[in-house]
């Protein structure tokens, strides 16, 4: 009955540590980032093709930000 108990204790403990952990949410956030990256880079490339300088002034702010975002995530996991 008790190692029932102790193991219920480390799955909960496992889990809960798990979803707290601060590291797992940055990795996260970096995900997303290089996403959006990704889709403001076609976004880019596409404004560069139609010569729309209104577009790529905006889509090139956006990505400088989340540029310095990222710089700063990887700041706090070193």
């Amino acid at each position: 009955m008790i190692a029932i108990i102790t193991t219920i204790l480390g799955i909960v403990s496992t889990v809960l540590a798990w979803t707290l952990n601060p590291k797992r949410r940055l990795y996260a956030e970096l995900d997303s980032i290089y996403k959006e990256l990704e889709v403001l880079y076609e976004k880019r490339d596409k404004a560069l093709q139609e010569h729309d300088g209104d577009t790529l002034t905006i889509v090139t702010a956006s990505i400088i930000k989340l540029r310095d975002r990222k710089a700063s995530i990887f700041q706090r996991l070193r």
